[in-house]
């Protein structure tokens, strides 16, 4: 009895020394503050995590301090007790919205600080902070281009400078957004490459933009007049042949109705084409790399025109409509494309029913489309020079016949390339505007 009382006595002094330990842990809890961005304009939510592997979290406070002045934000304390300690597996997390309006903080800086205790008998705190920079004024644009008359499907540039840096800039037309870069020998400037697609509104709104890194949004008013045109028709008949051929090619798994078939290619995967090339031109070289005018592909002739309105006959009947986007340019069969202006290869390779195609970068939002190619000689990535061979002409993707389809694009919106071709038009529309700037190392 005596040796199993000691036994006794031991385990429960080693029971009670293991709970004593356990409840004076002196880890201490893990604390993060969490803004979405450190630049907070009308509101910012700020994340605060915390928890502890101890005795778990007793109580959490956060609080803004800004010379001298203490504003308290939050204050929790969650379920536990000083003898079984709290939940270990949560994970506490607050959001707070952070309006400076509702706090009377005006513009400068300020400090969230947090602090977290857990249930420990030591009561360890640990304490985190985040520097916040309040902005509630928005950025100052002055636009430097003055009336601007741009045809429709035709591009222009806008010249404007700004009073601070900005996270987002450029020209909004409609839903149409085409950021900004930097001027090429203005340091103080910035221009914007934007379009006007074929089928805008009669009286587009045109706004230079810019958003600060607090996300406050300055709009000015671009001046422009839109010169009215006409674009051309065509009516394209659809033979069983061509339609087998094209919808085996692009739709190799389809064993539905013929016609079907083709519209579900001319329709459908046209569309996810032309979301494809937007995202393949939403990002482009800040350097200017082109200089003077387009170089056409060499003996071609003209086939179809820029926003061509197509009507497709099956059968006598029209079946569909699209607009042809671009230029088909014909000369010999397989001849050499060659690169239209320096820039860098920004995709080779297949694009839905444009077959085989390469994109070339030439800077600020430029970029120059090939289709239909039956080989690519270039790779992604690879800088080419005026004349250099991109591939040899072709009938891949939903051409009927060997030649190259070429397109002018603004930001992903396309344009009309006989611009891009006429050097006068380069003169006073692009170098009058750049400075005469030199087009940057490819």
């Amino acid at each position: 009895m005596g040796r199993l009382f000691w036994l006794v006595a031991l385990a429960l002094a080693g029971a009670l020394t293991g709970y004593l330990l356990t409840r004076f842990e002196g880890k201490p809890p893990h604390l993060e503050v969490l803004p979405g961005s450190p630049h907070v304009g009308d509101e910012e939510t700020i994340e605060v995590r915390t928890f502890d592997e101890g005795t778990g979290i007793e109580t959490l406070r956060v609080w803004i301090e800004r010379a001298g002045q203490t504003i308290p934000l939050v204050e929790e304390r969650y379920p536990g007790d000083l003898f079984r300690g709290a939940d270990l597996d949560v994970e506490r997390r607050i959001e707070i919205t952070l309006r400076p309006e509702e706090y009377g903080l005006t513009d400068g800086a300020v400090v969230v600080r947090a602090e977290a205790r857990d249930y420990s008998w030591r009561g360890n705190r640990t304490s985190a902070q985040a520097t916040l920079w309040i902005d509630t004024v928005p950025p100052r644009v002055v636009v430097s281009t003055g009336l601007t008359y741009v045809r429709r499907g035709g591009a222009e540039i806008a010249v404007y400078a700004l009073g601070e840096q900005s996270r987002e800039h450029g020209v909004q037309i409609g839903d149409r957004f085409f950021p900004g870069y930097p001027h090429p020998t203005d340091p103080e400037r910035f221009i914007a490459l934007y379009a006007m697609e074929p089928n805008v509104r009669p009286d587009p709104r045109a706004e230079v933009v810019a958003v600060d890194r607090a996300g406050n949004r300055t709009a000015v008013p671009l001046a422009i007049s839109l010169i009215e045109r006409s674009f051309p028709k065509a009516r394209v008949g659809l033979s069983q042949a061509f339609m087998e051929r094209k919808v085996k090619e692009l739709l190799p798994n389809y064993d539905g109705d013929l016609l079907e078939g083709y519209l579900q290619v001319n329709r459908n995967l046209r569309r996810k084409n032309a979301e494809q090339i937007v995202n393949l031109c939403a990002h482009s070289s800040g350097e200017r790399l082109w200089a003077g005018p387009f170089l056409q592909l060499p003996n071609s002739q003209v086939n179809a025109r820029f926003a061509e309105r197509r009507t497709y006959v099956y059968q006598r009947k029209p079946v569909d409509e699209q607009t042809h986007l671009g230029f088909d340019l014909a000369s010999t069969a397989r001849a050499p494309v060659p690169a239209p202006n320096d820039g860098v290869v920004r995709f080779a390779g297949d694009l839905g029913i444009y077959g085989k195609t390469v994109i070339v970068d030439h800077g600020l939002g430029l970029f120059t489309l090939h289709g239909h190619l039956s080989e690519i000689a270039v790779e992604q990535g690879q800088a080419v020079v005026r004349a250099d061979e991109l591939g040899r002409t072709g009938e891949t993707g939903l051409a009927g016949g060997d030649h190259l389809h070429f397109a002018v694009l603004v930001s992903g919106v396309f344009v009309d390339p006989l611009e891009w071709f006429d050097g006068r038009w380069i003169r006073e529309h692009v170098e009058a505007k750049l400075g005469g700037a030199e087009p940057g190392p490819t």
